[in-house]
């Protein structure tokens, strides 16, 4: 039984043609997507390098190896730099690419001997040059995109099919002799490795699109400008919390946050400042809720929280937290003067046995909120202590 290494050849070369199209296809609405960027590259750069050792019937033997052999190893390391983008977002160290320095050496000090003791230096050298890649995925890839991993393991597997390579070369000889020979072991190594790398191509397609979902999600439930939940998601959130914490017979609250004068500021200040308070706004609430808890911004200044597992007491001791917080915050705007924030707060609470829909507390906050204004803003105020007649307050 043997594998033809000229047919293994042009079917490699089918494959990494399509997978550069398709990677060429993907790149076309991310441009300033580095780390594909830098696997395409790679992988056009392994495209050249199998044309270059096809066409050593066209082209001097010693150019078809270095050229051939030098353009693999180049995709390799473009390889590594995508990985280190994508997973890091910084280049490959610089060792990288002089370990693409040593191999072209290596593979110059070779290039005038036999194939049987040219190709298992050349298995060793780019066995060596996936090692890099193989390691940053190990260490800094567990909590990535799952379909990285299938990238680490082809990317290993090739390794080590390249590194059995170059040791079966150095005990078989005979079997390298010349390209074209028909050796179950020459061709079979060959095949498995160059098929890893392939496999490993796609696989990082499928991370970065992967990635690229997610980026979606976040975008689709978070508010550009504060990264807290926008109004949709708080919405469902207090939904959800809601009916967990009327299942476990807990309490819930919620808090309904909006900052005083915020036109003021932006008309005195600027807009920049504006968004500058918002921000700062968001950072100091989140540092003092508990995991569980959430905030979102309903719109324009006015932020809420959903506290589960929180009675009225410990809603207004967070919300006074939260108010005091806020006003000690240092906002400066362009000139570098400060910024005086305050915030209002209306606290309201779903309690254990009560069938209190979202839509009511959110009401029920929102009046209390209306309250805290009315009575001068700086302050909280708990939901019990708003009457009937605050609807005209709201209205006003």
């Amino acid at each position: 039984m043997s594998l033809d290494i000229p047919t293994l050849m042009l079917t490699l070369l089918l494959g990494y043609l399509l997978l550069s199209v398709v990677l060429a296809v993907a790149l076309g609405g991310r441009r300033h997507d580095q780390e594909l960027r830098s696997w395409t590259l790679g992988s056009w750069a392994l495209l050249g390098g199998f044309l270059m050792l096809a066409a050593r019937l066209l082209v001097p033997m010693p150019v078809s190896v270095v050229a051939g052999n030098g353009l693999i190893l180049l995709g390799m390391c473009l390889h590594i730099q995508a990985l280190y983008r994508f997973l890091l977002d910084r280049p490959a160290p610089r060792w990288v690419w002089g370990m693409l320095g040593g191999g072209l050496l290596m593979l110059l000090s070779v290039m005038f001997q036999p194939l049987s003791q040219r190709s298992p230096v050349v298995s060793a050298v780019l066995a060596l040059a996936l090692l890099p890649g193989v390691h940053v995925i190990w260490v800094h890839g567990r909590r990535a995109e799952r379909s990285l991993r299938t990238v680490g393991v082809t990317l290993g597997l090739a390794a080590l099919t390249l590194m059995f390579r170059a040791v079966h070369g150095l005990v078989s000889p005979q079997d390298y002799a010349s390209l074209t020979h028909s050796s179950l072991s020459q061709g079979l190594s060959f095949l498995i490795a160059f098929l890893c790398l392939l496999g490993a191509g796609f696989g990082f397609v499928l991370a970065s699109f992967e990635r690229l979902a997610k980026r979606m999600e976040l975008l689709a439930t978070l508010d550009g400008l504060t990264g807290c939940l926008n109004r949709a998601t708080t919405d469902a959130m207090l939904v959800h919390a809601l009916a967990r914490c009327r299942r476990e017979g807990q309490p819930l609250a919620f808090v309904a946050l909006d900052l005083d004068h915020f036109k003021r500021i932006n008309d005195q200040h600027g807009h920049s400042t504006g968004d500058a308070v918002l921000r700062t706004v968001v950072a100091t609430v989140k540092q003092r809720l508990r995991t569980g808890d959430v905030v979102g911004r309903l719109g324009g200044e006015e932020f809420g929280l959903v506290l589960p597992h929180t009675d009225a007491a410990g809603a207004e001791h967070v919300a006074e937290n939260v108010r005091l917080a806020i006003e000690q915050a240092r906002v400066r705007n362009a000139e570098g003067l400060p910024v005086a924030v305050t915030v209002s707060a209306g606290v309201a609470v779903a309690l254990p046995g009560l069938s209190v829909s979202g839509e009511q507390l959110y009401r029920n906050a929102d009046r209390a909120l209306y309250r805290a204004k009315a009575l001068g803003r700086n302050r909280v105020v708990p939901s019990e202590t708003a009457g009937p007649a605050l609807a005209e307050i709201a209205q006003a």
